[in-house]
């Protein structure tokens, strides 16, 4: 007597690995990782291999470094410091003049 699989398991156990194979990609798209595409082609050509498969988990849950935070004020400080001293070496060269550059400083330090 053969046992015969019913065409709902089938498709329940088909569901359940395309889930399991595509699990590091599921991953990283919750994560929003950086590398998403790259961890997808991975997952996608290898990673019927098992270690294509691993290293594509573990790429996915790897962590994710956020840019420094850093706020508006200070990126201004900093453009205004470089700005001033852009117009120092043009004092120096004398491309500007000393009231020029006074002028000038005054509008980026706001004094």
């Amino acid at each position: 007597m053969a046992s015969e699989t019913s065409p709902v398991t089938a498709f329940i156990l088909l569901i359940a690995a395309f889930v399991v194979y595509f699990l590091p990609t599921f991953i990283a798209g919750k994560r929003r990782h950086p590398n998403g595409t790259s961890i997808f082609l991975l997952d996608l050509f290898l990673g019927w291999t098992g270690i294509g498969w691993l290293a594509a988990l573990i790429w996915s849950a790897s962590a994710i470094r956020d840019p420094e935070p850093s706020s508006p004020h200070s990126q201004d400080k900093v453009d205004a410091y470089d700005k001033l001293e852009r117009l120092a070496k043009l004092k120096e060269k004398g491309h500007i003049s000393p009231e020029e550059y006074d002028r000038e400083k005054t509008k980026l330090l706001g004094s």
